[in-house]
């Protein structure tokens, strides 16, 4: 049997709604796999030097927890990873990684865990949900983890919509990102955070575009990181001048998410923001990118003969 897993992008915290609201984004990431003696691992596009390609691959260690978990042991496997995410740049790889081989270990196994089952194992292994559950459900996402599972609201996006993702050259560990965030917060800035978030989730499904603007402020997480990322001010300001509704951190970094109207004003922002992460120092390249509507799907071809 081969299965064949599709993941998309996700992009967290969407500004205000840190550790709690996710996106998926247009750009996927593929998972081929079949059972094999050994491990033997093809990697195509992002990571494709330097990702490991024997048992502690991020892809494999999920599967094989998965194997461990139904209590049967891992038969080795052959995995094709066709990489579209960049590597530790904000957009979901780490949990594109994840959710993807445990789908394929689940399909391997016969599919005994549910999909509700899966988002909470991610969850768990993840630390924090607002990546993994767009990249299950597609669209924007609100969830959290407690005790019994996983609990997620998805938002229905208006189409006017488009995400422009503007990633720098240069890898930033989530671990490095969290490592500079306060350990607390004030009463007021919480309040605001909370605030803004609400409003936040009701710009995207209404499509206001003047609420949108005010909404994506933050004072949880993004004035702690933006010091990790040359030019961040400049590039926020150049997305602005140049039309976008607003620019978040995407995640913990580097990449920041343009939020504009779709056509021209989303491929000025793109262009201008590129340009303003040049003038910094820093080669940049831009995705210009809708929600993706669907999540992680699996499809599964039994052998011939």
């Amino acid at each position: 049997m081969k299965v064949s897993v599709f993941v998309p992008a996700t992009s967290a915290n969407m500004g205000p709604g840190f550790d709690c609201m996710g996106i998926a984004l247009d750009l996927w990431n593929e998972f081929h796999v079949q059972a094999a003696d050994g491990v033997h691992i093809e990697i195509e596009g992002h990571g494709a030097a330097d990702l490991p390609r024997d048992e502690s691959n991020l892809v494999v260690q999920c599967m094989k927890m998965l194997f461990q978990r139904y209590g049967r042991p891992f038969p080795g496997v052959s995995l094709k990873m066709v990489n579209r995410i960049p590597i530790a740049s904000g957009l979901g790889s780490s949990a594109a990684a994840l959710v993807g081989g445990l789908l394929a270990a689940n399909a391997l196994l016969d599919a005994p865990f549910g999909r509700g089952e899966i988002l909470h194992l991610a969850a768990l292994d993840e630390g924090h949900p607002d990546n993994v559950a767009p990249a299950f459900l597609g669209g924007a996402v609100l969830a959290y983890v407690h005790e019994d599972g996983v609990t997620t609201v998805s938002l229905p996006l208006r189409d006017n919509f488009a995400f422009v993702a503007v990633t720098p050259a240069f890898a930033l560990a989530t671990e490095r990102a969290r490592s500079v965030l306060p350990p607390l917060v004030s009463r007021n800035d919480a309040v605001f955070n909370i605030a803004h978030a609400s409003f936040l989730t009701a710009a995207l499904t209404t499509g206001n575009v003047a609420l949108l603007k005010r909404a994506l402020a933050d004072r949880m997480h993004q004035d702690a990181r933006k010091s990790l990322i040359p030019g961040f001010d400049a590039v926020v300001h150049a997305a602005q001048a140049a039309g976008a509704i607003g620019t978040v951190l995407s995640g913990a970094g580097p990449t920041l998410l343009a939020i504009a109207e779709r056509g021209a004003p989303a491929r000025l922002a793109a262009t201008a923001m590129v340009q303003a992460f040049r003038e910094a120092g820093c080669d940049a390249t831009a995705h210009i990118l809708p929600a993706a509507t669907v999540g992680a799907y699996t499809h599964t071809r039994m052998r011939q003969g």
